[in-house]
């Protein structure tokens, strides 16, 4: 077992231990409400759980911010598909395990998160200058300032840090595969990557590059980590 993998292995299991018991309060504090009976209506129920919980439905009162909070949100959850494979390769100490069985499937897969990714990324920054330049007066109101702002500034940078992890591991990671094949298995052609990898990193050398992968690779790991434990202190929980 490498030394990458002993540390992965520590890393995540100290942040899942340490989030299951913040989770395990909150588990302990709804269970203090007293049962009710839901059954009936199960078509009703399951078209709430469609529209209102995964299609966010109560967001588009407001189209603007609704279509870029859906970019976030639809990032958020086809950003897990890659997650499973950092946790395998992780803990296994392998690289892009699903690339080689999948082929031009998993192309597509990576390329869909880029293209949600970098729209994602779009929002998030026009989200942080709504919320600090432009002076909308929903969110200058005395009780938005202080901690909820500085709650919902943290998410914002955590989802460009989460971005900017992806784009830095698959930008190298292309200009590997072209230096090193036999340890780095080919992706395809990727809508973003293929351009800016070769643009910002091509003229690097393997050990650099290899740095910058791995980087970016952390990047991406310890912010979902973070985020994981973050939650039961911030507004976002609601995303759970």
């Amino acid at each position: 077992m490498s030394i990458g993998q002993i540390v992965f292995i520590l890393v995540t299991v100290v942040a899942f231990s340490i989030a299951a018991k913040n989770y395990r309060k909150l588990y302990r504090n709804i269970n203090l409400g007293k049962d009710e009976d839901i059954s009936g209506n199960e078509g009703q129920r399951w078209k709430n759980v469609l529209l209102i919980a995964f299609g966010q439905k109560k967001m588009f009162k407001r189209w603007i911010p609704a279509i870029l909070h859906l970019a976030i949100y639809v990032a958020f959850l086809f950003t897990q598909i890659e997650l499973i494979e950092i946790f395998i390769d992780g803990f296994f100490g392998v690289h892009r395990f699903f690339a080689p069985y999948l082929g031009a499937l998993y192309t597509v897969i990576i390329g869909s998160i880029e293209v949600l990714s970098f729209l994602a990324l779009v929002a998030t920054v026009i989200f942080l200058a709504r919320r600090n330049l432009l002076k909308i007066p929903r969110f200058i109101k005395p009780e938005l300032g202080g901690w909820p702002k500085l709650d919902a500034n943290l998410i914002l940078f955590g989802e460009i840090a989460l971005v900017g992890g992806i784009f830095m591991m698959n930008g190298a990671d292309v200009v590997l595969q072209q230096q090193d094949p036999a340890h780095y298995p080919s992706t395809g052609t990727l809508p973003i990557s293929s351009f800016m990898g070769p643009l910002l990193f091509g003229d690097l050398g393997l050990n650099v590059l290899q740095l910058i992968e791995r980087t970016g690779w952390w990047l991406h790991l310890i912010t979902v980590l973070l985020f994981i434990n973050y939650l039961p202190i911030s507004k976002h929980l609601h995303i759970f």
